[in-house]
Order: structure tokens, then C-alpha cells, then sequence
């Protein structure tokens, strides 16, 4: 019996050692809602857009960073609720590999090399992948709501492959 008590005193005794090696250094409290109603998004069929780019030529980009015209494009949001008065976008896709700020080309057979897509909020601050942007759209429940996004080719490096050009992202809406 007492070999018991002295085996269950130091599994007791290293237990409590081993919490105090996860000593919290803080604390994260989430908070958000789940909402009944959201807007109903009106962007064509199956929810999915097309925004064309443009056939740009290989010489309009010269060194990395250069950029082919800006492309506008808006998604449409229609019968908003009253309670939901604001709302910021969340573009999600695959990070181009030379530059995470700019959303990756398709990898398929013939496709260029050395370009991303930049997207662009309505005031052409620049928007990045995988984060819920800064820039608020007012939104009204009376009225069809266009959001405006701009979109366009940048190079990544000095030299650019000609090819097939396609990028592909999708986006989430939070209400406010």
C-alpha cells in the first residue's frame, strides 16, 4: 500500500510540474457575431466574375515592379439589411512566390513567368491576400451597393515570359 501512495504522490508531484512549464504569458479573448441576414451578392452565375485583363506585350514591362493599366471591376451587393451599414473585403488566393502581396498566376501549360494580379480598393490603396483590408464600403439597404476594386499585371522580375495570364481568387464580405 505504501508503494502506491508513494507512486501516486510522484505522478501527482510531476503533473503539477509539468503545468507549471505551461505558464500562460497572456490572454486572447475572440469576439465577433454570427449574423442572421447579409447582403445578397450579385456578381453573375454561380457567384463567379470575370475581369479581363487585358492582351498586355511583354515590353510594357521593363524592370520588376512595373505595372499594365488598372482594370476596374465592382462586386454588387443588393438587399442589405438595416442593421448591416458597413463592410470591408477579404481576398484570399495563392500568394505570387516573388511577391506575397500579389496574387499568383494560374500554373498551367504556356503560362507567363515573372507576373502577378495587384488588387487595389476603390481609392487604388493597395490590397493585400489572406487579410481583411482597412478600406470600408457604406453600404445602404435601399439600394444595389457597388463596390469598386481595381486589378492589374505586375511584373516580379526584370525579364517577363510571355504566355497565358490568369489569376484566380475568391472573397469574403464582413458586414460591420
Amino acid at each position: 500500500m505504501k508503494i502506491h501512495s508513494i507512486i501516486a504522490g510522484l505522478a501527482t508531484s510531476l503533473t503539477l510540474a509539468a503545468s507549471s512549464a505551461w505558464a500562460a504569458d497572456g490572454t486572447v479573448n475572440f469576439t465577433g457575431e454570427i449574423i442572421d441576414e447579409a447582403c445578397v451578392v450579385d456578381i453573375g452565375t454561380d457567384a463567379t466574375m470575370t475581369v479581363d485583363l487585358g492582351h498586355i506585350s511583354k515590353s510594357s514591362f521593363k524592370a520588376s515592379g512595373d505595372e499594365a493599366p488598372e482594370t476596374k471591376f465592382s462586386l454588387k451587393l443588393k438587399s442589405c439589411p438595416e442593421t448591416v451599414t458597413t463592410a470591408k473585403v477579404k481576398f484570399d488566393g495563392a500568394n505570387d512566390a516573388t511577391n506575397s502581396g500579389l496574387l499568383a498566376l494560374t500554373q498551367e501549360t504556356g503560362v507567363a513567368k515573372g507576373i502577378g494580379v495587384t488588387l487595389r480598393t476603390a481609392d487604388k490603396a493597395a490590397l493585400g491576400l489572406d487579410a481583411v483590408n482597412d478600406y470600408s464600403y457604406t453600404l445602404s439597404s435601399t439600394e444595389e451597393n457597388s463596390l469598386d476594386f481595381y486589378a492589374a499585371y505586375r511584373s516580379t522580375s526584370d525579364t517577363v515570359v510571355a504566355g497565358k495570364a490568369n489569376a484566380v481568387a475568391t472573397f469574403t464580405v464582413d458586414y460591420n
